[in-house]
């Protein structure tokens, strides 16, 4: 027998057998292997559905993230623009108060000064008094002792 010659009994029989092999494999096997087949599809496109669900869900929490960031990043400006200013009205206020109690400070010292200045002057004005008495009345004689004589230098000495 030659290597390419063909036996119809042998065909025939491999047709028959290939046959009822694949009726069997058609009503008990493809069934099982078709719906495992599309079961998997489903999975594989459910998780493909998923895995673009999760990804918009990931890129509208990035955005949410983002935006969260950019509003806090504000509230702290405007939080440090508040500060500095209440800072600034704070610093405002305590400066007008120094001034307001070294003017103050300065009025009184002034006020003192000018007290002293009377004081002082009404003093030098009464022991020159008696210093004219004194040297008067060395030189007349005469004691002016009497408060009229006193009080009439006193005058006179205001006058000058």
């Amino acid at each position: 027998m030659g290597l390419f010659n063909i036996d119809p009994g042998l065909a025939i029989w491999t047709w028959i057998t290939f046959g009822i092999l694949f009726v069997l494999l058609s009503k008990f096997a493809f069934p099982s292997l078709l719906k495992t087949i599309k079961d998997r599809e489903k999975k594989i496109s459910d998780s493909i559905d998923n895995a673009d669900r999760i990804e918009k869900q990931l890129a509208r929490i990035e955005k949410e993230h983002k935006e969260i960031i950019r509003r806090s990043h504000n509230e702290a400006d405007e939080i440090l623009r508040k500060t500095r200013k209440e800072a600034e009205q704070i610093r405002k206020t305590m400066l007008e108060k120094a001034e307001a109690e070294a003017q103050s400070v300065l009025d009184q010292a002034k006020q003192k000064i000018a007290e002293e200045r009377e004081a002082t002057i009404e003093s030098i004005r009464s022991e020159l008094a008696l210093l004219v008495c004194n040297t008067a009345e060395k030189v007349i004689g005469r004691s002016f002792v009497s408060k009229e004589d006193q009080e009439w230098t006193l005058q006179q000495i205001e006058k000058i």
